[in-house]
């Protein structure tokens, strides 16, 4: 799993519901991820790779706005649930 999901062809969407609410509920914090990996992801498809480099760059993105012991290595876990 990763904190962004394909929703429809060319739709790409914040995982909310598997992230901590403190993030998930946070419009200000979710519209800066979109505004931030927008340039990543418009007119592309996605391949998973791709996928993989704008997870990566959502938890970058996530942890240096949240600098708090442990986020990243609870946001990469993610990668180890399947669903």
């Amino acid at each position: 799993m990763r904190t962004i999901v394909l929703t429809d062809p060319g739709v790409l969407e914040l995982n909310y519901m598997w992230l901590p609410t403190w993030i998930g509920m946070n419009s200000r914090l979710k519209q800066k991820i979109e505004k931030e990996i927008a340039p990543l992801v418009e007119g592309r498809a996605l391949t998973d790779a791709d996928l993989d480099d704008v997870n990566t760059a959502v938890i970058a993105l996530l942890v240096r706005e949240c600098p708090l012991p442990g986020v990243a290595d609870y946001l990469d876990g993610l990668k180890f649930i399947q669903a």
